[in-house]
């Protein structure tokens, strides 16, 4: 299924639409719904899965897709799920590692302020 042009079209569709609603997900998860909600329909219907594709709709996809991500994040307890943990800002330990980055770069010949002379 997922080499067809059909699959294809509906991923880019689906995606569009959802950066339309300012939600940002990768095309796998997208083509895992995609492929799990044509099936299902295929199933429900017991139709062939080329048939069901007469029943997607791209928008209506992204909306149930958008209003499950956005209720995910409202119920979430904390707001900085997802985020990787950072030490406080006086914390002698991050003090020691950054204090150390600028020669660091200079020894494998990155550049701290790049394009500068």
């Amino acid at each position: 299924m997922r080499n067809t042009k059909a699959f294809k079209e509906a991923v880019a569709e689906t995606l569009a639409e959802l950066a339309r609603r300012g939600v940002t997900l990768t095309p796998a998860t997208v083509e895992d719904t995609i492929e799990r909600n044509v099936q299902a329909v295929a199933a429900q219907l017991g139709i062939q899965v080329r048939s069901a594709w007469r029943y997607f709709d791209a928008a209506a996809l992204a909306d149930t897709v958008a209003q499950s991500v956005r209720e995910f994040e409202d119920s979430s307890p904390d707001v900085e799920v997802g985020q990787a943990p950072m030490p406080p800002r006086d914390n002698p330990e991050l003090a020691l590692i950054l204090a150390g980055v600028p020669d660091a770069l200079a020894q494998t010949g990155g550049d701290l302020y790049p394009g500068s002379t």
